[in-house]
């Protein structure tokens, strides 16, 4: 039995050989080739700047806190503002302390009201804010307070109606928003033409004539600034009515008396005078009055009653009495 096996192992192996070699010994075409792929378009891969969203740039805060006015009076105020901040940032103002000489005073949020402040003060201010979220603290630089210039506040002339020979004097008031005692600076004008070296209150009309306009500029002064200024009205020199300077009773012979009247007129116009009411016996000429003593005895009055009149409307009644005693 174990002879048969290497023989059955023998048939078995050339029967495979036989039948793989085709039918009488023919020669097997080549299997066909695969058909050759055809190409494909390869998809372009994305750039790292197209797959990744473009990142915007954080706009650069350089904050700070400043004062205005930088050079402030007691009448500005002072007021705090930001810079250095992009106007696209959100800006919420949270907090603001007020300093002056050192001392924290409460204030309008980020103004410091008029009034708070005077001349010399030293003024500074913190912020605490919130911008493009986040919080920061702002301290701004110091300014100083400068004087306040004192002002003008009315000014008026005493008379309306001023006459040659008259005296007019400007009435002024003035405030100081520092407190400082206000004093006045004076111009005069005549007929808009200024007056040399008069800068006091008061001007004499001694020489001026009538038809002249009259005014003063005044100006407010605080000890270390000069202030405003304001023009007084103007006013018109007006006609001045005759005067009667003096009554000089004199004695002359055969038992004459005489009363010569001295006038006056301002603006230089002749003045005329006239009898309105005279005692029998006292007769007028001109400037003299003249009478007989028996027109006057003793113990007995006269009373005499004139008209003065300069033709340019100052028409003046001038009264006396001559008397016994005066002879």
């Amino acid at each position: 039995m174990t002879t048969a096996r290497p023989a059955l192992f023998l048939a078995a192996f050339l029967w495979i050989i036989f039948s793989g070699c085709g039918r009488g010994g023919e020669k097997q075409p080549p299997p066909p080739h695969p058909p050759a792929p055809v190409p494909q378009a390869t998809p372009a891969l994305p750039s790292p700047a197209e797959s990744t969203p473009a990142r915007t740039a954080e706009p650069r805060i350089n904050a700070s806190l400043v004062l205005a006015p930088d050079n402030p009076d007691a009448e500005s105020g002072v007021r705090a503002r930001l810079a250095g901040i992009p106007p696209e940032v959100a800006v919420q103002w949270k907090k603001v302390s007020w300093f002056i000489n050192g001392t924290g005073f409460p204030g309008e949020r980020e103004r410091l009201p008029a009034g708070m402040i005077r001349r010399g003060d030293r003024v500074q201010a913190i912020a605490e804010i919130e911008a493009g979220g986040k919080t920061e603290i702002l301290t701004s630089h110091e300014i100083t307070v400068r004087n306040c210039l004192p002002e003008v506040l009315s000014a008026a002339l005493s008379n309306m109606e001023p006459k040659t020979g008259q005296e007019v004097r400007a009435l002024a008031s003035g405030k100081d928003a520092d407190g400082d005692p206000v004093s006045f600076r004076y111009r005069w004008f005549l007929n808009d033409k200024e007056v040399e070296g008069q800068s006091m209150s008061a001007l004499s009309l001694e020489k001026v004539p009538k038809g002249t306009w009259v005014h003063a500029e005044v100006q407010a002064f605080d000890g270390i600034s000069p202030g405003s200024k304001r023009f007084t009205p103007k006013v018109l020199v007006i006609n001045s009515p005759p005067t009667v300077e003096q009554v000089a009773i004199t004695r002359g012979t055969g038992g004459y008396f005489t009363a010569n009247l001295r006038v006056r007129d301002a603006d230089g116009d002749p003045v005329t005078i006239l009898a309105k009411s005279l005692p029998d016996g006292i007769d007028l000429s001109e400037t003299a009055l003249s009478w007989r003593e028996s027109a006057l005895p003793p113990g007995k009055d006269a009373p005499v009653v004139l008209l003065l009149s300069d033709g340019d409307g100052g028409d003046v009644e001038y009264s006396f009495r001559l008397i016994a005693s005066q002879k």
